[in-house]
């Protein structure tokens, strides 16, 4: 009776860790605290890549675009999920898909226009609401080793450090033609560069085309993920509930159509509560922007911008009148 009794308990115990070692498995890629947009059930046998520190090579492997992508037809060919996302919402950090981009009101992006017709701080309170654009793509790294021999790979990155430098240099310069460095067949193979550890010193630089060794093969073809079918759109409700911590209580009205809402590449100093600074003569200091962008144009527009050392500086020339 002792011994039946023994093997049932190890019965029970090996069931429970196969159970346990499943739900690892399935937050393999979780990052901490900082929830993602992705639906993890879907996710959880899909393999993602993350650029470490260093040089990268990699191959973007074109999709059939499904029902959930905001900027593709379904059934298009496509290449990128860009999408815009809300980041750290509600304590626990969540992010969640905008819904306005699909048409329908998003709590987040009503709150954040009520907050700025109040006057609210724009760089403390109403930045941190608009969206970011994230970009999703299915890749094959070509960094040799092991790792070309995972294949097909799902990378989800800013659009500020991938697809803003892959659109500017597919274009042709001389003829205004476009390099189509996506085509499974003619594309090119796309060099980059990592340096710098944590939010503020990351970059990503360097980027180029290079010579395929070869076309992309039927079966890298045949794995690609339709990636807008990989992404949890929640409802209005739930991005209610994460972001304010409770339910509507009063049934929400609508916003009047005649308030505008502010352009998010509107100059800063056009905003109510940026003080109007004395007209002077445009600095012309040598500075450069330590995540590669453009002194006094791209000021509060990049994740950087928050721990910049040189801010003041930068403010000072954006704000400058002429």
């Amino acid at each position: 009776m002792a011994r039946r009794e023994k093997v049932s308990v190890r019965e029970k115990m090996r069931q429970q860790l196969k159970e346990r070692t499943q739900e690892s498995h399935k937050r393999r890629d979780d990052s901490g605290n900082i929830k993602t947009f992705f639906d993890t059930d879907k996710m959880s046998d899909v393999p993602t890549w993350w650029a470490g520190k260093g040089d990268h090579i990699i191959d973007i492997i074109p999709y059939i675009a499904g029902s959930k992508d905001p900027r593709n037809s379904e059934g298009d060919s496509a290449y990128v999920l860009d999408i815009d996302v809300h980041r750290y919402v509600g304590p626990m950090d969540e992010m969640v898909v905008c819904l306005e981009q699909y048409g329908t009101p998003c709590p987040i992006c009503e709150e954040s226009r009520r907050l700025n017709r109040e006057g609210a701080d724009w760089k403390e309170v109403i930045k941190p609401l608009k969206p970011s654009r994230r970009v999703v793509y299915n890749v094959v790294v070509r960094d040799g080793g092991e790792m070309e021999k995972k294949g097909v790979q799902v990378l989800e990155i800013a659009h500020w450090f991938m697809e803003r430098h892959l659109s500017k240099i597919a274009k042709d310069p001389r003829g205004g033609g476009f390099t189509i460095f996506s085509d499974p067949d003619e594309g090119r193979s796309i060099s980059f560069a990592r340096t710098g550890v944590g939010s503020e010193n990351t970059q990503y630089e360097g980027h180029r085309f290079l010579d395929r060794d070869e076309p992309i093969s039927d079966p890298e073809l045949d794995a690609a993920w339709c990636l807008d079918a990989l992404i949890e759109i929640k409802s209005y409700q739930d991005i209610h509930d994460i972001f304010f911590g409770t339910s509507p209580t009063t049934e929400r009205v609508e916003e009047p159509p005649e308030v505008a809402d502010v352009d998010e590449d509107e100059p800063e100093e056009e905003l109510p509560e940026k003080p109007k600074r004395t007209p002077k003569r445009k600095q012309t200091a040598k500075l450069e922007c330590p995540a590669g962008g453009t002194i006094g144009e791209d000021l509060d527009e990049l994740e950087e911008c928050d721990n910049c050392p040189i801010y003041k500086e930068c403010e000072e020339i954006g704000n400058v009148s002429f």
